[in-house]
């Protein structure tokens, strides 16, 4: 077992504790689970960090949201070689989204809604002037009924807009926060419209670069839409993700993105209502066809019958 500040065991199986990585652990002062995370402290991390971090979770613990997990404690942590902090959040019962999207195991209703449950967070977060700047499957948990609960919230407005580029998370930034390390709404939009399109097509639009200038590159290059299966069915959500990423006339508020998603969902809806009418149509005209097809069956059968009697009486005058 690891433990951490002498009042955290770490419950997960790992050989190392990876940095940024999002631990299931128990609380053996308050006797609770909870999920702790261990944040290097590299060229990344601002000087002021960790009292930055302490306001910015009391800021979060003033928001009224469901799906933003609250810090519960956090301080210094050290390793033989260096110097680290740990992040102790409340205890979600759920999985990555990442593994969610990889077992497939969403259809577009349920990517509705947890993106519509992401955005009521992010709403949550903004209209107390607190962005998150470092969204990635990793850090969103979402159980059985569809429930979702964000993390790391704080850390990158603490850490001054600069993301700290943990684990995989270069592959979530956008464009100037990779440019010029500078975070706000619209790197949160880019981030969710990155999400939104792995939850639909199992795989990321522009890949993952091995650093940040291939990064860009990849940015730069676009999504080739050839590549994905867009069909009547998922066409306005696609739009939905065109317009959260792209540099223009992107969206200026949740609000929009809300709106934009309840079009879609009545569209999906108009759509299998007249499918299952099709079905419907053609279920009945079945139905009145199978008497008809029996009687020019019968009837075809009389006629023969009749044919060959008559056959037969003619031969034997």
């Amino acid at each position: 077992m690891k433990y951490i500040s002498k009042r955290y065991v770490v419950l997960d199986n790992d050989d190392e504790i990876m940095f940024g990585k999002l631990y299931k652990a128990r609380d053996l002062q308050d006797d609770i689970l909870v999920y702790i995370q261990i944040i290097k402290d590299d060229e990344y991390i601002n000087k002021k960090f960790l009292p930055n971090l302490i306001d910015e979770s009391m800021n979060l613990s003033h928001i009224n949201s469901n799906h933003i997990a609250k810090i519960l404690d956090l301080g210094t942590h050290y390793t033989e070689n260096e110097r680290c902090y740990y992040i102790v959040s409340e205890y979600f019962a759920g999985i990555e989204l990442r593994k969610v999207i990889k077992g497939n195991y969403m259809d577009l209703n349920s990517i509705v809604k947890i993106t519509r449950k992401i955005l009521r967070a992010l709403d949550a977060s903004y209209n107390n002037k607190l962005y998150h700047g470092s969204l990635t499957e990793d850090n969103i948990f979402v159980d059985e009924n569809y429930n979702i609960k964000i993390y790391d919230y704080g850390i990158t407005q603490a850490n001054k807009g600069v993301n700290i580029r943990k684990n995989n998370s270069i592959g979530f930034l956008s464009p100037h926060q990779i440019n010029i390390n500078y975070t706000d709404m619209e790197s949160d939009f880019f981030t969710l419209g990155i999400i939104l399109f792995d939850s639909i097509f199992k795989k990321m639009p522009f890949g993952i670069g091995k650093d940040e200038e291939e990064m860009l590159k990849l940015i730069d290059r676009g999504i080739d839409w050839n590549t994905v299966a867009i069909n009547n069915e998922n066409i306005a959500l696609v739009n939905i993700v065109k317009k959260l990423i792209r540099r223009n006339e992107k969206y200026g508020s949740v609000e929009e993105v809300l709106i934009d998603l309840s079009k879609f969902m009545y569209v999906k809806a108009d759509i299998e209502k007249n499918i299952s009418n099709t079905l419907e149509v053609n279920q009945e005209v079945n139905t009145y066809n199978k008497p008809q097809s029996m009687f020019l069956q019968k009837s075809l059968l009389l006629i023969l019958t009749l044919t060959i009697l008559v056959t037969v009486i003619t031969q034997f005058q």
